[in-house]
């Protein structure tokens, strides 16, 4: 669901907008004379070797824009953006005026302090960083060049087939290991290091959170903090910048998690006894009604579910300028999305109109009971003055649950009403072996 922001948190380092200057601007002969030695301290960190050099480029936020709509272009359809959008809205997660991808643009430009492009090989520094600041960024990136080159990134990525949950968990996995990697070091260098940019450091990624939308900022946090959670195997944030252990990163890796509920509940993917791989839902669309067309298919998850069923009131942006510890208090999911077994959503459209078909499947039946209970509550009669600002431009409905298969499925209509068209009121489904 996250499209540009899934492919840039993996390879950015979001950071304050306006860094402490504590030196001048690197030469590009410093950047790359810093880049070699920090290369040579991961390597030793993560008992692993680069295959080749890693380029160090030293550019502007113009370089960043240009760099990530290519990006962009070259890793997914405008029908993929256009789906991700119209799903989110669809469920109520962002306000039909929004402009998603125009936000989403704006919030991480004015975060980015370096990134990596896996395309090239190459690590790209902001212009206004150097000094300890830049170090501590190039420990985050460099450990994305290593983990890219040693098992390729983008193979990663393109091996969950456009599933959203699936594309969350290796970027969880992926950010909390440069985060991981990133924390270590700085630890092991702290003496050094000057108090400055061990200052600015803690506010890494915290620009933007108080005005951007909870579909944004929220998977964003989870991805850098929980992910380092998940390689640890802790449930919370890794306060105490425990090290990964490097077999297991190996292991994770070349097994990735298969979803956020492995990312958010850890022992779900370590602990063989308690292995919960998704369960796999194929939506039968091949009687669709004349006119009517599949726009895109997706799995959401326990972490988008889980901001599905968020309260409308509770809503908005996270001010870490007011609250500095609100980070650590964040819940990136509930009850209701707790026990998530496996979903599926297919949008399909005619014209203008939009349907949306979403089949949730629950581990236990107090599982769906909770689940059942919380989506009929958001798509009540819309009392509460914050749902109406979200959920004015669509109609949603629970429309069966199946107590055998531990299921619920949901209906969602924009400018239509399914019965009229021709629709069936529920399509059918099955469980894949």
């Amino acid at each position: 669901m996250l499209t540009l922001s899934t492919l840039l948190a993996l390879y950015a380092a979001a950071l304050p907008q306006d860094p402490p200057k504590t030196k001048d601007q690197w030469s590009q002969t410093e950047l790359e004379r810093v880049t070699d030695e920090i290369r040579a301290q991961i390597e030793e960190l993560r008992g692993m070797k680069y295959t080749r050099p890693v380029a160090a480029k030293i550019t502007d936020k113009k370089g960043f824009i240009e760099y990530a709509r290519k990006r962009q272009e070259a890793t997914e359809s405008p029908e993929r953006r256009q789906r991700d959008e119209t799903v989110a809205k669809m469920l109520g997660l962002i306000p039909f005026d929004l402009d998603y991808f125009k936000v989403l643009e704006t919030f991480l430009e004015n975060q980015v302090g370096g990134f990596y492009d896996p395309g090239t090989n190459t690590f790209y520094l902001m212009e206004s960083f150097s000094g300890d600041l830049a170090r501590i960024i190039l420990a985050h990136e460099l450990t994305h060049a290593l983990d890219d080159q040693c098992f390729g990134l983008d193979k990663l990525i393109k091996g969950a087939g456009g599933n959203s949950d699936a594309e969350f968990a290796i970027q969880a996995m992926a950010e909390g290991s440069g985060t991981n990697a990133m924390n270590v070091w700085t630890v092991k260098h702290m003496a050094e290091l000057d108090k400055g940019a061990l200052m600015a450091s803690a506010d890494l990624g915290t620009e933007g959170l108080d005005t951007a939308p909870t579909l944004i900022w929220k998977p964003l946090l989870a991805a850098y903090l929980r992910g380092e959670g998940f390689l640890v195997q802790s449930e919370g944030m890794n306060i105490l910048a425990k090290a990964a252990d490097n077999d297991e990163l190996r292991e994770c890796f070349t097994n990735p998690p298969l979803s956020s509920e492995q990312i958010l509940h850890p022992r779900k993917y370590w602990d063989k006894e308690e292995r919960d791989d998704p369960v796999r839902i194929a939506i039968d669309t091949s009687k669709l009604p004349k006119d009517w067309k599949v726009l895109g298919e997706d799995t959401l998850g326990e972490i988008f579910l889980a901001l599905f069923t968020q309260p409308f009131s509770d809503r908005g942006g996270l001010d870490v300028a007011k609250n500095p510890l609100a980070i650590m208090s964040v819940k990136y999911t509930n009850m209701a999305a707790e026990g998530w077994g496996g979903d599926r959503l297919v949008l399909l459209g005619n014209g203008d109109a939009r349907v949306l078909y979403l089949v949730t499947v629950w581990d236990t039946p107090e599982d769906q009971d909770e689940f059942f209970a919380a989506a009929t509550s958001q798509l009540g009669d819309g009392a509460d003055p914050a749902q109406k600002k979200w959920t004015a431009e669509r109609s949603g409905q629970i429309l069966s649950r199946d107590d055998e298969r531990k299921a619920v499925t949901l209906l969602f209509a924009w400018k239509t009403k399914p019965g009229p068209e021709g629709l069936p009121d529920v399509l059918p489904w099955s469980i894949k072996k």
